[in-house]
């Protein structure tokens, strides 16, 4: 089923603030259609995927009857209903500083019941600040939705549950979950009596664990200071957190639903104020056996287990304490499930195969014990002109230089490489799949391969594998799996009374019983190659005790293989024992759908080893918790319950989320783990940044977790007071993500500049830092590995046709005409629309107005959004006669009351103005120059992003419609040449339009137009040639 996409406009907040107007100490927020489309979001892309929330307006605006299109196309229904805004840069910066101070007074009086008015297409209406999702958060983006709406769509998405006081941030955070991408399954019958229950979440207890931990200043302020405790205690577990089970049945209903097919065994599963995985397990057969028939739910309710396809956990169900105090019943639950038409969204699902290569990152690599010659020996050369594999030695990054040599130099790699996609799908039901065509043409000429399309193909690959291998994503044996609680485990919570029957109490007896050892991990299906144990790893990861090594076990070997015979297709989950405290120690994952990297590398996995046996003192399991370095243990803290009707409480909220410190907790804790995890380090120095490393891991749970508790930590000591010098590694890579994310100043260096002088001011060979060299042993991989290219060869080594030397005099002239035109509008279509689609530049001079500003110190009296605002309402013809009159007065040179006669004359309504603008210190004779021109670049993008233009061909237009009425989900270039070759078609049948594209010099074009028609034309030419 396709994903749905919703036209939704993204805002920039500090844009929507410069249109502020004050009265009586409030601010007002109220902007025409003009000023609105300004403060569109420049990088965004104005499309959000469909969720729960969406449907549920559409059905406020349309009725219950709306269902969403059975195609692909954007749905544009909401574009002036809900838009998103964009607060980025305005609650993550200094309150003290006082314009940052008024642009927070600003975003404060957003959330007032008087919200915000705008005109996003069908006149001016208000809307009010409503919900964000978790991603949202992490943005600083929040929903906006239309007063006429509001509260009838709160209703919908509330289940007519009444929440008055409550925890805000989970009220956001749970409400949030209708925010999710998915897709809607409809007509599934989700809502059937008795087809999904809750059951509760059994809770032991890990005995006298040592771990480290942090408890706070005894305050009960939103903000807190921490301190850092080593104790042992016991830790509670909450079992199967955000984990169930789905009946194979029913998995099969839902999977074809979901894709038409029945591939998938674990769904991550949305439904109101249920959040979660379900995983495929056929508990009817094993219930069976066990001679258990009901089921008692959390109400104490019992079920047949006949009747019963989902079993949701407690945990599971967010809203349960709301739907108890609102009087209400599970029966109620699906009742207003039912009247809103409510309906099970899947938003992530199992992959089909597993994989057997997975990618470690720089936060991993850095909390190893590795050694150099484990790392990378010195005696290797900076790059290969033969393959690395040559080399007996084993090394971390060795297989990453090998897929950087076979791409970049590897001639009979880079033929398989095509050969091998062709197959990936199996060769008769995708015939006229692109790859599949690809390789064949490949396969029937090996020389075709100096082709740009394969060429290119080729060196994407190359360069992504550098830039990964630059910033620590290294290429190892193993995967990604959903990690899971121990699924037998689970059944066996399920088991009630004791059978009375002989052959029901074996299988009872076995499924209570029958474990795998607490150190183990189950991992069915696994692909990759691996020894007795391997290492569990998880974003975030911050400091050494958030490593996990555990031995594989294996089901198959089992006497009665009863684990393999009930769980072998769920191969993509790793399954571990709850009181392993396995997501406890990998930075408090649950089981809702976090994934997990199980490494099969044994150079890593003996390096991890070696926190084991530095730690292990009298512990009888070599990989027991006793044996590990102790657990890094995020306290709970007690939450703050708001009405959930105060606007204020809810602003509060909002800005305690959006401005999360997570990154530079991360940054601040890497800084300081380089040193505490590098032995050539002072040791004293070591100990204590080691310290400060564990603390800023379990701060960084804790800033995570004030979303849901808005308990917040103070961080001032560590990222103001306890300033580490920023490593070159993050030096590089904040370099390479500002290229990436930021368009430079008009007088800054490009980013090629600023990478050259990065490297030149650190002495390499000094560095002994296996993470910090990553960057230049990336530098001299890709300038010590030559590139081997295949260049294009000649028509007459290529096609059939080009044998005969003559081939090109014998095609028809008025053929050859026409064609040549229609390509010559195909290009000319394309060109534009890649002009039109091309990010609207940021405003170039804006720093520069900044940097006069700070050098005079204005930067506070005068916000740089709100000149450009003001000016930006001037009509475009107008803002050209200014331009031209300040050239030709020459303004740089003009007296002061020139100048205010100049102002006075050309800008009269600005006055308020004239002081600064009048103003030359610093240069600040640029700033009107700046801003107009600024201006006036923006004008004239957008007339540059018109379509359709006088003068345009009929063919042309024709090729231009075919982009505008394409589908959401194809690409501009695919639409608008499946239109050219059926214009082609016309002219010429397509295996002989191969002849008259060749023989114009577009061969290049051949690939888009005529792919199928072109292996025939091909010559075949023996692979030894």
């Amino acid at each position: 089923m396709l994903q749905k996409k919703y036209r939704i406009y993204e805002l920039s907040a500090r844009s929507v603030m410069s249109y502020a107007t004050q009265e009586s100490g409030q601010w007002y927020f109220a902007l025409d259609r003009a000023a609105t489309e300004k403060c569109r979001s420049f990088s965004a892309l104005h499309e959000q995927d469909g969720n729960a929330l969406f449907f549920q307006i559409m059905c406020v605006l349309q009725g219950n009857d709306f269902s969403e299109p059975t195609d692909d196309r954007l749905i544009e229904g909401l574009s002036d209903v809900i838009f998103y805004m964009d607060f980025s840069g305005i609650f993550d910066r200094d309150s003290m500083r006082p314009r940052q101070l008024a642009r927070q007074e600003k975003a404060r009086d957003m959330f007032r019941p008087e919200g915000v008015c705008l005109d996003l297409g069908s006149g001016m209406r208000r809307y009010l600040a409503f919900e964000r999702s978790n991603s949202m958060s992490r943005q600083s983006k929040l929903s906006f939705l239309r007063e006429d709406v509001y509260h009838q769509v709160r209703c919908r998405i509330q289940m007519d549950m009444t929440i008055g006081n409550c925890q805000l941030s989970k009220l956001y955070a749970y409400n949030g979950l209708m925010l999710s991408s998915g897709v809607r399954l409809d007509e599934i019958s989700i809502d059937k009596p008795h087809r999904v229950i809750v059951v509760d979440n059994p809770v032991v207890t890990a005995k006298d664990v040592p771990v480290i931990t942090v408890e706070d200043d005894n305050t009960q302020n939103s903000t807190r200071k921490y301190h850092r405790v080593q104790q042992r205690m016991d830790v509670p577990i909450t079992c199967f957190d955000g984990e169930g089970l789905i009946s194979k049945r029913y998995a099969k209903v839902v999977d074809r639903a979901f894709c038409g097919s029945t591939v998938h065994t674990s769904f991550q599963i949305r439904l109101p104020y249920i959040k979660g995985m379900v995983h495929q397990v056929n508990f009817h057969w094993i219930l069976d056996l066990c001679g258990q028939k009901t089921i008692t739910d959390i109400w104490g309710q019992e079920h047949n287990i006949k009747d019963v396809d989902v079993i949701l956990t407690k945990s599971m169900f967010k809203g349960f304490g709301w739907l108890k105090d609102s009087g209400m019943t599970w029966s109620d639950y699906w009742d207003a499930f039912r009247r809103y038409r409510h309906a099970l969204y899947i938003t992530n699902v199992s992959k089909v195969q597993p994989e057997t290569h997975t990618e470690l990152n720089y936060q991993f690599l850095n909390t190893i014990s590795i050694r150099e010659d484990e790392f990378r020996p010195r005696d290797l050369p900076d790059g290969w002109d033969h393959s690395p594999e040559e080399d007996n030695r084993n090394w971390l990054t060795k297989q990453t230089e090998v897929a950087y040599y076979n791409f970049r130099a590897n001639k009979d790699f880079q033929q398989k490489y095509f050969l091998k996609r062709m197959n990936r799908w199996g060769i008769l039901p995708f015939r006229k799949n692109r790859d599949h065509l690809l390789g064949e043409i490949l396969r029937k000429n090996p020389r075709m391969i100096g082709e740009p399309i394969y060429q290119q193909e080729l060196d994407a690959r190359a360069d992504q594998i550098l830039k990964n291998y630059a910033l620590g994503r290294l290429i190892v044996a193993g995967d990604n799996r959903f990690l899971s609680g121990d699924l037998l485990d689970f059944i066996s919570f399920l088991l009630e009374a004791m059978p009375k029957k002989k052959r029901n109490k074996a299988y009872y007896e076995i499924t209570k019983s029958f474990r795998f050892a607490v150190s183990a991990f189950y991992a069915p299906g696994a692909a990759y190659s691996h020894g007795e144990t391997c290492t569990l790893l998880r974003n975030p990861h911050i400091a050494r005790n958030e490593e996990l090594q555990l031995s594989f076990y294996d089901a198959k070997k089992e006497k009665m293989q009863y684990r393999h015979t009930f769980f072998h297709h769920l191969t993509d989950l790793v399954m571990v024992d709850s009181t392993m405290l396995a997501a406890e120690r990998l930075g408090g994952a649950d089981y809702d759908g976090d994934m997990i990297k199980t490494i099969a590398d044994p150079i890593l996995n003996e390096c991890v080893r070696r926190n084991y046996e530095a730690s292990r003192h009298t512990a009888d399991d070599a990989l027991s918790n006793e044996a590990n370095i102790p657990l890094l243990m995020i306290p709970s803290a007690e939450p703050l319950i708001r009405n959930a009707d105060d606007w204020e409480a809810r602003f509060e909220v909002v800005r305690g989320t959006f401005s999360s410190r997570v990154g530079r907790i991360c940054n601040a804790a890497l800084d300081r783990s380089i040193i505490a995890y590098n032995e050539n380090s002072d040791a004293q120095e070591r100990k204590r940044l080691q310290e400060e490393t564990e603390v800023l891991a379990i701060l960084t749970g804790l800033e995570i977790d004030s979303a849901k508790s808005g308990i917040r930590p103070d961080l001032d000591e560590y990222l103001k007071e306890r300033r580490v010098e920023r490593t070159p590694f993050l030096q590089y890579k904040n370099l390479v993500e500002e290229s990436e994310e930021t368009r430079r100043a008009w007088y800054e260096p490009t980013h090629q500049q600023r990478i050259k002088t990065f490297f030149a001011k650190i002495d390499w060979d000094k560095v002994d830092s296996n993470l910090e060299r990553l960057p230049y042993l990336a530098l001299q991989l890709g300038k010590h590995t030559p590139a081997i290219k295949s260049k294009p060869a000649k028509d007459y080594e290529l096609f059939t046709f080009a044998q005969e030397s003559e081939w090109k005099d014998l095609l028809d002239q008025e053929i050859l005409k026409r064609v040549s035109a229609l390509l010559s509008n195909y290009e000319a279509c394309l060109s534009r629309i890649r002009a039109c689609r091309i990010e609207p530049k940021e405003k170039k001079r804006k720093s520069d107005i900044e940097r006069i500003l700070f050098a005079r110190g204005q930067e506070e009296f005068w916000d740089t959004d709100e000149l450009y605002a003001q000016l930006g309402k001037l009509p475009p013809e107008r803002v050209e006669e200014i331009w031209a009159a300040l050239d030709n007065s020459e303004w740089q040179f003009l007296t002061e009351e020139q100048r205010m006669h100049f102002l006075l004359t050309w800008l009269p309504e600005f006055e308020p103005l004239f002081d600064l603008l009048s103003d030359f210190r610093s240069g600040g004779y640029r700033i009107l120059s700046d801003l107009l021109s600024d201006i006036l670049l923006e004008n004239e993008q957008q007339k540059k992003r018109q379509l359709h233009r006088p003068g345009d061909s009929i063919v042309f237009n024709d090729l231009m419609e075919a982009y505008l009425s394409k589908r959401n989900s194809q690409h501009y270039r695919e639409a608008v040449s499946i239109r050219c070759r059926e214009l082609l078609n016309e002219i010429v049948r397509p295996q002989m339009a191969v002849r008259y594209v060749e023989a114009l010099g577009k061969r290049n074009l051949l690939w888009d137009l005529l792919l199928d028609a072109l292996e025939p034309n091909v010559l075949e030419v023996s692979h030894a040639e």
